[in-house]
Parts: C-alpha cells; sequence; structure tokens
C-alpha cells in the first residue's frame, strides 16, 4: 500500500500508542507524539505539543479509549491532561482522525462530533487479531496469579464470543478441562468442536468445582447469587470492558478471589496491540 508522505501525529495514550508511534516511524513516515512528556522513544519519533501536532499532521491518531475518565483524552505518559472540550475540537478540525471506543468521548464533548472521527476498534478485523492478544495475556495472568497450573485444572469461560472463542483452544492445548457457556446452539457446537464442555448460560446460577474461571462478559453476570454457587478459593479473572460483569463485593464475601483485568493487551503485549492499531489504520486509509 502506498501512503502520502504527510506525517502521523500520535495524541495521547499508553505503552500501545508509543509502540505504535515507534513502528509507524519505522515504517518512513514522520510521526509528532503529543501527551509522551514522560516517555522515551526508541525509534524517531518527535514529541511536540497539540498545536504543532495538528499543524504538521493530516492524520491523527487518538487513543483506545480515547477517554477512560470521561472528561480527558487517555494520555498515561502526560505531564498534564488534555481535556475534551470545544478547544481540543477545533484543534482536531480537518484532520483524518482515528480513535478507539469514541462513543463516549462524543458523550463527554458533543462538539467532536462534528470531526467525523473513524473508530478503528469496531472493526471485526481488529476485534479478532486484538482477542487473540486478550486470550494470551489471560492465560499469562492465569498462570500469575493461580497456584497450580493450567494442566489438569477445570476452567470455565463466560461467552465464548471473540475473546473466549480464542481462549478456549488455547486452554485446551495447555491441558485444561474447559466449559464455555453459551446462548446459541450453534455456539455449543463450535464449542464442542474444539473439545470442550458447552453449558447453557441459563445454568451458570447452578455453579460447580472450577478452579479458573475467565468472564468475558460485559454486563455483570456474577451476581451475589450465582456467586455464591461456586466453590470458596476460585479465582474469578474478569476480561470484560469496565465496570466489569462481576459483583466483586459479594465475590469477596463467598471466599472467591476475583480480579479486574482489563486491557490486557496494552499491558502485557503493548507492541503486538500497537501494531494492530497501525494495521487497521493503514487497512482502513487503503479502503
Amino acid at each position: 500500500m502506498v501512503l502520502d508522505s504527510s506525517g502521523f501525529g500520535i495524541i495521547g495514550g499508553d505503552r500501545r500508542q508509543l509502540a505504535l508511534a515507534e513502528s509507524i516511524a519505522a515504517d518512513g513516515f514522520r510521526v509528532l507524539a503529543c501527551g509522551f512528556e514522560n516517555a522515551e522513544f526508541t525509534g524517531q519519533v518527535q514529541k511536540a505539543d497539540l498545536q504543532e501536532t495538528t499543524e504538521v499532521c493530516d492524520k491523527l491518531l487518538l487513543p483506545l479509549p480515547v477517554t477512560a475518565d470521561g472528561r480527558t483524552l487517555k494520555a498515561e505518559f502526560a505531564q498534564k491532561q488534555i481535556p475534551l472540550n470545544d478547544t481540543l475540537a477545533q484543534q482536531l478540525k480537518g484532520h483524518m482522525i482515528f480513535g478507539g471506543k469514541v462513543a463516549r468521548a462524543l458523550q463527554a464533548c458533543p462538539q467532536m462530533a462534528d470531526l467525523q472521527i473513524r473508530d478503528y476498534s469496531v472493526r471485526e478485523d481488529f476485534a479478532v487479531r486484538n482477542a487473540a492478544v486478550t486470550a494470551e495475556g489471560a492465560i499469562a495472568y492465569a498462570m500469575r496469579e493461580y497456584a497450580g497450573t493450567i494442566n489438569g485444572s477445570r476452567c470455565l469461560i463466560a461467552g465464548a464470543g471473540r475473546i473466549g472463542s480464542q481462549l478456549a483452544p488455547r486452554l485446551r492445548a495447555l491441558g485444561a478441562d474447559v466449559t464455555a457457556t453459551y446462548r446459541r446452539a450453534v455456539t455449543a457446537a463450535h464449542i464442542e468442536a474444539m473439545g470442550c464442555h458447552a453449558l447453557p448460560v441459563e445454568k451458570l446460577a447452578q455453579g460447580g468445582s472450577y478452579e479458573i474461571i475467565f468472564n468475558t462478559v460485559p454486563a455483570e453476570i456474577f451476581t451475589d447469587s450465582v456467586l455464591a454457587a461456586f466453590a470458596c478459593g476460585t479465582l474469578l479473572i474478569d476480561l470484560s470492558s469496565a465496570p466489569g460483569g462481576v459483583d466483586m463485593v459479594a465475590a469477596g464475601k463467598h471466599g472467591i478471589r476475583a480480579l479486574h483485568a482489563f486491557a490486557l493487551p496494552a499491558k502485557v503485549a503493548p507492541r503486538t496491540a500497537g501494531e494492530i492499531i497501525k494495521q487497521t489504520v493503514y487497512q482502513m486509509m487503503k479502503e
């Protein structure tokens, strides 16, 4: 693919965007990074303020998510916060803009709706690749937090969507006995084809003797009554989006060790996660 020679501006983010900036620069493009005052780049990435970034670059890449608090741009390496306001919207105007999980930012700053930000996180190609990173990270997380081995453990995956379908065969390959919940008969067939047990989601409340539970459902399905049916000492890793799908207070009450493991790609594999964003944005530009 041939891209024009104008610059890419990376505005805010976490370790994924740091790696993204370096990767785009390695492709031979000029890259300016705003909101990375407390970061160090190994490649040919130039740190800049917002004004210079928007003046030089016609392509702007916002973080994933664009905002974590609903008030400011997510910028973990910035010296000061970047407010989501009309001033920011005015500076971004006239650019080709890409961001992840844009909806909350639009709610916080309605003026940004006029910018027509392209959301790379809603694309299926991005979601599938990102789910693979999340699944690998979830296993690494479980290995760190579980006192036993994955081999021989009984694992339950709540949800057999993108993440669940990537996680199940990886756990099986490590020797785990895997059960995954389903809502549709075709999903049950896919679960069984992977050598796993299929559990109707309505039977989740019956509990079971699992050593490790992975939740991928972004809704509170592990309520007080559901958690009461699982064994004390179970490790429950919540992979869903914040605020999560587990009643954490109830989990503690029932002796279940419940842990949030949100945004794993940024934590366990930022370089790969950054490459996935780059690959997706390049493809969107090509289209």
